[in-house]
């Protein structure tokens, strides 16, 4: 039953980070990721205790590359939607 709260944990924290990232404040989709640097900066040594530590950072650098990426597909995706939207807006003033 913990494996299960921890994915819907992740789940729940995926779509936030892709709803911040498709808003007009770009700077929304930036959030999560600051957020997640600072919680990783105050529990690192807890982090580092055990004795594996290539897994550990390896696990840390991929959840940060997945929020950043996420990030990015984002704003690319709202970016289209708004120019489709202009083309739209241009078609019908001509």
């Amino acid at each position: 039953m913990d494996h299960i709260v921890k994915i819907l944990v992740v789940i729940l924290i995926l779509l936030t980070q892709e709803y911040l990232s498709t808003r007009k404040n770009p700077y929304l989709g930036g959030i999560l990721p600051i957020v997640y640097i600072g919680v990783i900066s105050l529990f690192f040594n807890r982090l580092m205790d055990n004795n594996d530590h290539s897994s550990t950072w390896v696990i840390l650098i991929v959840a940060l590359c997945g929020l950043l990426s996420t990030w990015i597909s984002g704003r690319e995706r709202f970016k289209k939607k708004r120019q489709k939207e202009l083309d739209r807006i241009e078609l019908q003033n001509l």
